[in-house]
């Protein structure tokens, strides 16, 4: 996985590894965010000018020699309201995955990975 994000030249921080986890912050333009994650839910409307995925890539090691991978994100967007009558003062908005970032890891780590036998 680490490998793919050099590959793809993703723009990460925080990242923190060990034997069996991988989490790290990917930051995202507002073209990336709006594709990984649902910017319309919001009660008001908001332009987002970029925003960050925080990733948990965790395996476990199963018997007869699988592995289960678990991946979990969170999405945050920055950007301001629209609204001129009820404009919240954040700039800060937590978004809702919509499965995409994380369908692309799962990719990723099937074309990395080929079954035994």
């Amino acid at each position: 996985m680490q490998n793919r994000a050099r590959e793809a030249g993703w723009r990460i921080g925080e990242n923190r590894a060990s034997e069996d986890s991988w989490s790290y912050v990917r930051y995202l333009d507002s073209e990336e965010l709006s594709r990984f994650a649902d910017t319309k839910v919001l009660i008001e409307p908001v332009d987002f000018t970029n925003g960050k995925a925080a990733v948990v890539v965790r395996t476990i090691e199963l018997p007869d020699g699988y592995v289960r991978v678990q991946i979990s994100t969170r999405f945050e967007g920055e950007g301001r309201s629209t609204d001129k009558y009820s404009a919240q003062p954040g700039n800060i908005w937590p978004l809702t995955s919509k499965g995409v970032l994380e369908q692309e890891l799962i990719k990723a780590l099937q074309s990395g990975y080929k079954p035994m036998g």
